[in-house]
């Protein structure tokens, strides 16, 4: 119940949660990001201001390309940033006009000369002329254009570089250049650290934010829950009052006060209802009990003056409607009071018995007697010890088959006896009308006839004790198929005992 709302407002909880998590995260890496490109500006500007000086001392001392290069590396050394020192070109380099070669831009002033010109060395006329005097480029380097210093390789960690604004710095050095620029593979190891724990920040307050989420939603629509739940309780016919707890933390508060308010009526009502049924039993009980003298009393005296009176027909007829009205009365007396006391809280001791018997002698064999043209087939399955009350189980089966016979009039009726789970079924069917669709869910009340049986006699009361004297036994009376080919009514009653039958009484 309500759970894919939960879900659904949970899920609303995580994503804003994770949303201003990551917005939040988000900004502070992006800040510390912003500074540490600052800082590595600065500190490339700081390596940039030295190199004038280490190429002073090279010159000074007059060292070749190889041990200037190497001062500066030595002088530069610094963590998380790379120095590489480019020789000049030792034959023309067809540069572009904007001075660029690959991915440098050459500092004005110092890219190679175009057209054939090389730079200047030392002894040539060039250098006598007064050009600066230079150490002469190592053999190694003889013909071959700048190269990309390494870190370029990395093409990730130069872009995430570059895009945070950081700049190398070129700067000349002994007729070539310097390249100062932080170390790109750290960059990339420092910008995939930020979106790694940007990830598992985002994740971290996900599964905070549904945990926090489930419990503020749980309790939410905990009053929802438990209305829910009453409501369904009330449904299956518990109306047992049992008031819902306000907690006081949520907007339902005031459904669970009204839903209080009306399940302690309905009880009150129930429980006034209940009174006045236990009232209504015991008067019927005290009825019958009372009324069962004088009409026996006034039968008696019907018979005698029938024999005593003159044997016209008219006098004959109308002694013989008042002894059938009469008995008619007495048998909805006596099925009144049978059902108050069924429906009391009195108990008798239950003594289990033998159901075979109860089968064959009091049911089958007593309607044939009483009932000769009605055919009734008895298939007993298994012999069974029934846990109950011989006289309720027996008056319930009993009006289960009468009724057989007075609706489906001249039909065969069929009695089977099988093992059901812990106990038996014994199933009643019969081959007669069947029951309209609209009495189905009725045959079981008190009083209620169907609307296809106004020409039968009866009270209505048959099925209603039948139902109340199994339930009373602890089993239950249900109508299993009903249709125009006939209606089978089985009921399932509690057994100490069930053992298959070695050949099957048939009738």
């Amino acid at each position: 119940m309500f759970g894919s709302l939960a879900r659904r407002l949970t899920a609303w909880y995580v994503f804003v949660a994770v949303a201003l998590v990551v917005l939040l995260a988000g900004a502070v890496i992006a800040v510390g990001l912003v500074f540490y490109a600052h800082d590595a500006n600065d500190q490339i500007a700081a390596l940039a201001r030295e190199v004038p000086d280490i190429e002073a001392r090279a010159g000074s001392e007059h060292d070749d390309w190889q041990t200037a290069q190497t001062l500066l590396l030595r002088r530069l050394a610094r963590p998380g940033f790379t120095v590489r020192a480019q020789p000049p070109p030792t034959r023309p380099v067809n540069l572009p006009r904007d001075g660029r070669y690959g991915f440098f831009r050459y500092p004005a002033g110092t890219a190679p000369a175009q057209s054939g010109s090389l730079p200047p060395q030392s002894g040539s006329p060039a250098a006598q002329a007064g050009a600066p005097d230079r150490p002469p480029v190592p053999n190694g380097g003889a013909g071959r254009p700048p190269e990309s210093p390494p870190f370029f390789a990395n093409r990730f960690g130069f872009g995430a570089a570059t895009t945070l604004g950081v700049r190398p710095a070129h700067v000349p050095f002994l007729n070539g250049f310097a390249v100062i620029f932080v170390d790109v593979d750290r960059v990339q190891s420092i910008v995939a650290f930020a979106f790694a724990a940007l990830a598992v920040t985002a994740a971290l307050a996900g599964l905070v934010a549904w945990g926090i989420g489930r419990y503020i939603t749980s309790q939410a629509l905990r009053p929802l829950y438990d209305v829910t739940s009453a409501l369904v309780r009330f449904a299956g016919r518990d109306f047992t009052a049992q008031p819902i707890d306000v907690a006081g933390r949520s907007e339902f508060d005031e459904l669970v006060r009204a839903y209080n308010a009306a399940a302690d009526q309905v009880a009150t009502a129930f429980d006034e209802r209940a009174a006045a049924e236990a009232q209504m039993r015991q008067f019927v009980a005290d009825a019958g009990h009372e009324l069962r003298t004088p009409l026996t009393i006034v039968l008696g005296y019907i018979d005698l003056l029938k024999k005593r009176a003159p044997a016209d027909e008219r006098s004959r007829r109308i002694f013989d409607t008042i002894a059938i009205e009469g008995s008619r009365m007495r048998t909805l007396i006596d099925n009144l009071v049978l059902l108050a006391r069924l429906e009391g809280d009195d108990r008798r001791p239950v003594e289990p018995f033998a159901l075979t018997p109860l089968l064959e002698d009091d049911i089958v064999r007593t309607r044939r007697g009483l009932a000769p043209g009605v055919h009734i087939e008895l298939d007993l399955g298994v012999d069974a010890t029934i846990i109950g009350d011989r006289s309720d189980i027996y008056e319930a089966i009993a009006n289960v088959v009468d009724n057989a016979i007075k609706y489906a009039p001249g039909s065969p009726i069929r009695i089977a006896v099988a093992r059901d789970r812990g106990g038996v079924a014994i199933d009643i069917g019969d081959r007669g009308p069947g029951i309209a669709r609209a009495d189905r869910e009725l045959i079981f009340d008190r009083f209620y006839r169907g609307s296809r049986r106004v020409e039968v006699e009866g009270s209505g009361l048959g099925l209603a004790i039948a139902k109340r004297a199994i339930e009373r036994a602890g089993g239950t009376l249900t109508l299993v198929t009903t249709s125009e080919a006939g209606s089978t009514f089985r009921v399932v009653l509690r057994a100490d005992t069930v053992a298959p039958r070695a050949a099957a009484a048939r009738g």
